[in-house]
């Protein structure tokens, strides 16, 4: 099996890359690959984001997830920014952190071992896989509809799945597995995630768009032209592909140039915390499940 990635992110219309609150992070050798969302209405949701795809990439132990330290890791990352800002700004963020208190992120956390992909994934943040077969899987905490033609709608509305800063996971996890010899795994925040499942059922590739982009400068001019025609929302855009072939002969895994993400990051954690899937809400596929038809609808999570 040959495994390729390429990711990509920019900013919100008008603002710049020091505003970005998404995260991206993976490490191919290992086979972890990371996506968080930060709250925009939350205290220091980059800060938040950036540790946990940095803590589920790079943490050795991937028993648990948060890891215990969240808390306190956060709260020297969140006194470390503080102490660097003048009068004048300190002022404005203390009314910001006393207003929310918190800071909060979306998550999808993905693991390769063994030819084997396991998913975990909260919030409207979505893990995508498209097989040989052509119709496109969708897992995430919103609620997720296929009508029997293969047509994807998921419901993208204001719910509160996230993880708080406070080690707090608000929300019940949705994890997953399966092995994958072909085909294409992808990891998107929610609007990007929105654009690709209404480009999906159009009957375009957007996958296939994504990937066939060469560097971050031409994902930028491609999501200002979406903006411009009204099909893609004005939020942070991130996204990882992963590109599966089935290569006879040869089992190493190679990487395409991956574009690197801002530089606003917090240090790498220590350990992780795998969600619980034995938690009645989460919704689990086995690797040998063939996909068929299913409606999340009468799942309350």
């Amino acid at each position: 099996m040959s495994v390729q990635v390429k990711s990509f992110i920019t900013h919100k219309r008008g603002e710049t890359d020091n505003d970005i609150q998404d995260s991206i992070d993976y490490d191919l050798a290992r086979g972890r690959f990371a996506l968080s969302d930060g709250v925009t209405n939350s205290f220091l949701p980059d800060v938040l984001s950036k540790m946990l795809t940095q803590a589920f990439v790079n943490d050795e132990d991937n028993a648990s997830f948060p890891p215990d330290y969240l808390p306190q890791r956060f709260k020297e990352q969140r006194d470390q920014y503080m102490d660097a800002l003048d009068e004048d700004a300190r002022m404005l963020q203390e009314m910001v952190e006393e207003e929310f208190h918190i800071a909060a992120a979306t998550f999808v956390g993905l693991t390769l071992k063994d030819n084997v992909f396991s998913w975990q994934v909260l919030g409207d943040s979505c893990l995508f896989i498209l097989p040989e077969d052509g119709h496109l899987r969708c897992f995430c905490s919103m609620p997720v509809n296929i009508s029997p033609e293969w047509k994807l709608k998921v419901d993208f509305g204001n719910r509160p799945r996230q993880i708080h800063s406070d080690g707090v996971v608000v929300g019940e996890w949705t994890n997953g597995k399966r092995t994958i010899l072909k085909g294409w795994v992808v990891l998107a925040s929610d609007a990007l995630s929105d654009w690709l499942i209404k480009q999906h059922n159009l009957g375009n590739n957007p996958i296939d768009t994504l990937w066939n982009l060469n560097d971050n400068s031409d994902f930028e001019n491609y999501v200002e032209q979406e903006y411009q025609t009204q099909r893609l929302k004005s939020d942070d855009e991130s996204v990882i592909i992963i590109k599966i072939d089935e290569e006879a002969g040869s089992s190493a895994n190679s990487e395409s140039p991956v574009v690197s993400e801002p530089t606003n990051s917090s240090e790498p954690t220590e350990s992780s915390k795998l969600p619980d899937s034995s938690n009645y809400d989460s919704v689990y596929f086995d690797y040998y499940d063939d996909f068929d038809y299913f409606d999340y609808s009468d799942y309350a999570i």
